[in-house]
């Protein structure tokens, strides 16, 4: 069963999606449990204590007091994996909706029944690839069992890797790049150097020879990466319909 919320503080606005999203969990045969919330505060309480338990978040921009894009910042910053939709009245906020990895924004009042429908099942997708999915690591004795949605990013120094995940934390094995790329091949990693490998939906933007995550770590790119990096980043760009801003100081 996915579970879904929906955030937005119009009453109308709740009703009507919530309308469009059962009836496409109905034809599409998808078992959906859905809440209802009428403002930012209340959702990040009810998620407070368990922030994996939503798998999509329909969340409004425009609220009073928390609006959705601070809302889904603390989500993010409270470790909160759920694909985010944002609903808005305007396209003046592409930028954040990149920043907070959302799915996509929908336009209130502008958006097909069929759009909707295909923007739903993308979500779907993308929280059924993250349900279950882990790498298990050990290290001096230790077995660390990490979910791949949460890895930022990979680097390697005399054969020890070190996983970088969730809030700062990390986990460290013995490999190799060449295993790892090979193990993670499918799975959403670049190679950016050959001491580092990222996951490509926590790059925050490309700056001169580094990538800065969304983490806000510095990650240094090699130059015999560089051009392919870009492409194969140009690629997942266009697949995922993310609209991305480039810095031109490279």
């Amino acid at each position: 069963m996915l579970k879904i919320a929906i955030c937005d503080d119009s009453p109308k606005t709740v009703e009507t999606y919530s309308k469009l999203i059962s009836h496409c969990a109905k034809v599409n045969h998808l078992e959906i449990e859905l809440s209802c919330f009428y403002s930012g505060e209340a959702l990040l309480f009810h998620l407070m204590e368990q922030p994996q338990e939503m798998d999509i978040i329909y969340l409004d921009i425009l609220m009073e007091k928390t609006d959705g894009m601070e809302t889904a910042k603390k989500l993010r910053e409270n470790n909160c994996n759920a694909q985010i939709i944002f609903l808005t009245s305007c396209e003046d906020y592409v930028y954040e909706a990149f920043e907070v990895n959302a799915v996509q924004y929908i336009l209130k009042d502008e958006t097909t029944a069929d759009r909707f429908e295909k923007i739903f099942l993308r979500a779907v997708h993308l929280a059924s690839q993250q349900k279950d999915e882990v790498f298990v690591c050990k290290f001096d004795m230790e077995t660390y069992v990490v979910p791949i949605r949460q890895i930022s990013h990979f680097e390697i120094w005399k054969r020890i890797v070190t996983v970088h995940y969730g809030s700062g934390q990390i986990a460290k094995f013995y490999s190799s790049m060449e295993q790892l790329e090979k193990q993670f091949s499918g799975k959403g990693f670049v190679r950016v150097h050959r001491s580092y490998m990222v996951q490509l939906s926590y790059i925050y933007k490309f700056e001169r020879q580094k990538l800065i995550l969304k983490t806000g770590v510095s990650v240094p790119i090699g130059i015999t990466y560089h051009n392919e990096l870009k492409q194969i980043f140009s690629d997942y760009i266009s697949h995922s319909h993310i609209h991305y801003f480039h810095d031109n100081g490279d």
